[in-house]
């Protein structure tokens, strides 16, 4: 085959007239992967869509005439969904994918419950061990695999402006590695209700306070949630209590991965109001990404994690999403409560849109720090309106 993709003539460069049956197969390919691509949606689809091929592929089917297009169609398919799971970002142009995931291992370990709320399958605590897990009665446990699952939390957008917005964090959990969209969504919004660990570090409310997930249900049209309670007695103001709502229909939407699919809820005592503010019975959806502030705050930083430890004499990148005034973010480096670095960041857009910003620290000496990114008042150059912080190590 030559460079232009035609067999070569007995010259060896290219002269030979096309084969019918490649051009054929060309214009397979093409009309699948254009046809695939405009059904990409973030959700991992891999695997379905690769058992369609191997399905497509039965030895029934192995006429020489059909078999020599199934396979290059079946990889077309697999590399658009490929594609879909790169992209990973929701309708709202929100994208759900943790920056620093990793390979994830299985083991067949049964999942532990996460504090969330009986059955959850989310867990903080260290992987288990692969391999096959033999139970009591001597069968094997269900395979299972460590995932990094998005939860959004509700917290004050900055010390000087007492209102409270959406913060994304990704957590480890632990999940059947066959996990259902139902599963997924369950384990994500149990760590949602979980903020008491964060409420110190970063003043996260704890609007679900006493009240547990049960079982959620997905289907293309409508994600259902079973709560036990209607959320936290002590959440009265409104607006706290509709980013409260807000941040389960985050959480469940990133875990299933499928787009704005709205978001329902139903209580096991039979309240009928969220906070008795919001019928539970409504459907809820992310605002579109033109409003996108209305929930989320105005500051992300979405590298480095929290916690996160990097490697010594790599440059250390600072990345996340702003919705800021002319699209300027401010920044500190503190090690302890020193500033060992400052500067300015331009985000992609600047507010009302929401748009992204990077900027560089350069290789940094062993050591804990803390990067601070902020927004400062246009109108007094000393007012804080939106801060975020995050801490990371380097070793």
């Amino acid at each position: 085959m030559t460079s232009s993709g035609r067999p070569p003539g007995p010259d060896g460069q290219g002269s030979g007239a096309p084969d019918p049956e490649l051009h054929h197969v060309e214009h397979r390919l093409r009309h699948a992967l254009h046809h695939e691509a405009q059904r990409v949606r973030p959700s991992e689809r891999l695997d379905h869509i690769l058992a369609a091929g191997r399905q497509a592929s039965r030895p029934e089917d192995q006429s020489p005439g059909h078999r020599r297009w199934v396979t290059p169609l079946a990889a077309a398919a697999a590399v658009a969904a490929i594609a879909g799971v790169m992209w990973g970002s929701t309708q709202t142009g929100q994208d759900d994918r943790d920056p620093a995931a990793a390979p994830v291992a299985t083991s067949a370990a049964p999942s532990p419950s996460a504090k969330g709320g009986p059955g959850a399958t989310a867990s903080s605590g260290p992987s288990s061990a692969s391999g096959s897990t033999a139970s009591s009665a001597g069968t094997s446990a269900p395979a299972t695999r460590r995932v990094a699952l998005p939860a959004y939390f509700v917290g004050p957008v900055s010390g000087d402006r007492p209102v409270f917005r959406l913060f994304r964090e990704f957590l480890p959990a632990t999940l059947p590695t066959a996990a259902t969209d139902g599963q997924k969504a369950k384990a994500a919004v149990a760590l949602a209700m979980d903020a008491q660990r964060f409420s110190n570090t970063d003043g996260y409310l704890q609007p679900w306070t006493g009240t547990t997930v049960g079982d959620v249900t997905v289907t293309p049209r409508l994600i259902t949630v079973r709560l036990s309670g209607p959320g936290a007695p002590g959440i009265t103001d409104k607006d706290v209590a509709r980013v409260a709502v807000q941040s389960l229909v985050w959480t469940a939407q990133a875990a299933v991965g499928k787009g704005t699919i709205p978001v329902t809820f139903t209580v096991a005592d039979g309240e009928t109001m969220l906070f008795g503010l919001f019928p539970a019975a409504q459907h809820y959806n992310r605002p579109p990404s033109s409003r996108s502030y209305d929930d989320l705050a105005p500051i992300w930083v979405t590298f480095p994690g929290r916690d996160a430890t990097l490697p010594k004499g790599k440059p250390v990148v600072v990345k996340g999403e702003a919705t800021v005034f002319e699209a300027t973010v401010s920044w500190q480096l503190l090690k302890g409560t020193s500033a060992v670095g400052k500067g300015v960041a331009t985000a992609s857009i600047g507010a009302p849109g929401r748009g992204t910003f990077s900027f560089g620290l350069g290789s940094l000496a062993p050591g804990d720090y803390t990067i601070r990114v902020f927004e400062v008042s246009a109108a007094d150059g000393t007012t804080v309106n939106a801060e975020k912080r995050v801490s990371f190590s380097v070793r």
